[in-house]
């Protein structure tokens, strides 16, 4: 769920550039970091496997405790026409929910039938290469 940002952060998030940005709850003293969208969808596998489960949808702990996912034609139609109708129309909250669930058991299913130990480990290299050239001047 989107939070808005007051405007004292906003205006501190486009003095960043773009850049890492941390907010602090100051009853906690708990900081958050906050990061663009491309840069977070980049390094989603790498969330995945520090935190454990992403927002929004069916925790892989949970997901785990199910058991084997049976995954099939019929759940994938259901899939792909809910991910239809959010781009088209938008989704209900309960067709929410249940796209999230069909996501995180496509997401368990893969990672049965074929798993990325290396997902990780590219994220890594990439961001390595890019270091490099960046720090030679090449783009």
């Amino acid at each position: 769920m989107p939070v808005p940002l007051t405007p004292e952060q906003i205006a501190e998030l486009e003095r960043s550039g773009g850049s890492l940005f941390v907010v602090v709850n100051p009853q906690t003293r708990q900081g958050y970091v906050l990061v663009p969208t491309d840069a977070y969808l980049q390094a989603k596998p790498l969330f995945e496997a520090i935190i454990g489960r992403m927002p929004g949808s069916v925790s892989l702990s949970a997901q785990d405790q199910l058991g084997p996912v049976e995954w099939n034609d019929v759940k994938n139609a259901r899939r792909c026409a809910l991910i239809d109708k959010k781009h088209d129309a938008g989704l209900l909250p309960a067709e929410e929910t249940e796209l999230d669930r069909l996501q995180a058991e496509l997401a368990a299913h893969q990672r049965l039938v074929a798993p990325r130990p290396l997902a990780i480990l590219e994220l890594l290299e990439d961001a390595l290469r890019q270091r490099a050239a960046n720090s030679t001047g090449r783009a």
